[in-house]
């Protein structure tokens, strides 16, 4: 009996030790590098910093995610040697993970118990095709009917792009340049933070110029108009006040145009901003001789059919 007691006695007291282990926090100290010994690795405890970097994203508010980055009771970094600090519980995972290298995980008791030392190893990538060529060989300009457009994955890639990529899948609906020998067009197209206005995809149609670089589509950056239908059948497009000081249209002005009665955009601000704030983005956002304005509805009546939206960009941008 008093040996049963005795190991029960036992038993009960290696569990709470074993519970007081696993509770207590802990300094865990050791090496990360990558496979050729660089700085800019980041170490997180149980990945609380992707969690709170899609979190950031899906609610587009990095306010707490830039706190979080500089807490060290959740994430730190190696020292130049390698060398990193961090306090956890025998029972959490430290994670290291580094821009296009592998993410290793490790609980923080084996790290302890076996010193397990990290050397992060790189993402298997794709090397982006060198192309000198600054004029394309082909220069298609047409008006696009969107069909899809998606997200391309520049993570793969073995260099750093600061751009997003993308690859439009369009309709030709109306040629104004070279050739191109089919009814759709697949390219590429690179965009850095655009605001909504200013990214084609958000639009159904456009004018869009794109060149051919060493076998390759890709869309000349940012260059395209957003189209629209005109009611004797033509493609035009309204009249962008904030781009008209950059486009030479000394000689080619926009001109009144009976565009689609479906077409009208919605007064931003409507609700919101002051009776001054309102009054001056009509005044140069949606000035009278462009657009009407209606019951909170902005219907442009002027504007420039896609054949002279092609010679004022060809005199714009040629001379860049």
């Amino acid at each position: 009996m008093i040996t049963t007691f005795l190991q029960k006695m036992i038993c009960s007291f290696l569990i709470l030790c074993s519970t007081l282990y696993q509770s207590q926090t802990l300094t865990v100290q050791g090496i990360a590098k990558d496979s050729l010994g660089r700085m800019g690795m980041a170490i997180s405890v149980n990945d609380t910093l992707r969690k709170f970097r899609d979190k950031a994203f899906k609610d587009k508010n990095w306010d707490g995610y830039d706190q979080l980055v500089n807490n060290k009771v959740f994430s730190t970094y190696p020292d130049s040697a390698g060398n990193y600090s961090i306090t956890a519980k025998p029972t959490d995972t430290l994670y290291f993970y580094k821009r296009k290298y592998i993410t290793q995980k490790y609980k923080v008791a084996d790290i302890i118990k076996h010193n397990i030392k990290v050397f992060l190893k790189p993402m298997p990538c794709v090397s982006i095709n060198k192309c000198n060529q600054e004029t394309p060989s082909k220069l298609y300009i047409f008006v696009g009917k969107k069909m899809k457009v998606t997200t391309v994955d520049t993570s793969k890639y073995c260099e750093d792009i600061v751009d997003s990529e993308y690859k439009g899948e369009y309709k030709i609906e109306q040629e104004l340049g070279d050739h191109y020998p089919s009814s759709e067009i697949t390219f590429n197209a690179f965009d850095h933070i655009s605001k909504f206005e200013y990214d084609f995809r958000n639009y159904d149609n456009v004018l869009t110029f794109i060149g051919e670089y060493c076998g390759d589509l890709i869309q000349m950056k940012y260059q395209f108009f957003p189209v629209y239908k005109t009611v004797d059948g033509r493609w035009a497009t309204p009249v962008d006040t904030y781009m008209e000081g950059y486009y030479k249209s000394e000689n080619n002005q926009p001109t009144a145009i009976t565009f689609d009665q479906s077409i009208y955009f919605n007064l931003p601000g409507t609700g919101s901003g002051s009776d001054e704030q309102i009054t001056q983005l009509k005044q140069f956002k949606f000035p009278e001789k462009y657009y009407r304005i209606e019951n909170g509805k902005v219907i442009p009546i002027a504007g420039r059919y896609v054949e002279d939206s092609v010679k004022l960009w060809k005199a714009t941008y040629r001379q860049k």
